[in-house]
């Protein structure tokens, strides 16, 4: 049985207490905790839009939390800025255009053809749309990368 935080005398190399985050009215992550211990390998598994990949991102210092702490150590980390981190991070959406909403990036490749090949204005819109709702991100098109979960990110 594991131990409640701050009970544990063993070294934490990272500890997560109370960490809340939201985008706008939607709640990504509410009072999470956690302890990692050096040299432990831990998995975060959850469905698309659990707030995984935010969670990461908060203590990669990417985010910022609007409430809680973020431990390296004994050092709180919560307010270090994410050059002074020391933390690495692969991004699950390299290939994603932030500056391009979801319909953009989607389009990009249509839109990119040569002009012969090329389909019409109305007939990309209509294929990406039918392609947003094949993978489950019907009504998302207006958002941009940062506003998706990391599910839904990966199938962009």
């Amino acid at each position: 049985m594991r131990s409640p935080i701050g009970t544990n005398r063993s070294p934490t190399a990272i500890r997560v207490v109370g960490i809340a985050k939201e985008f706008g009215q939607s709640a990504a992550l509410r009072d999470v905790s956690l302890d990692v211990r050096p040299g432990e390998l831990l998995a975060l598994l959850g469905p698309s839009g659990s707030g995984k990949t935010t969670l990461l991102r908060l203590i990669a210092g990417l985010e910022a939390a609007d409430q809680g702490q973020i431990f390296f150590g004994d050092r709180d980390a919560t307010n270090i800025p994410v050059q002074q981190r020391r933390v690495g991070f692969v991004f699950q959406h390299y290939a994603l255009f932030r500056h391009l909403t979801v319909f953009g990036n989607i389009a990009y490749s249509l839109r990119a053809r040569p002009r012969a090949l090329r389909p019409s204005t109305s007939e990309i819109r209509s294929r990406v749309l039918e392609l947003l709702e094949l993978v489950h991100l019907g009504g998302l098109e207006r958002r941009f990368p940062a506003q998706l979960s990391g599910g839904q990110r990966q199938r962009v």
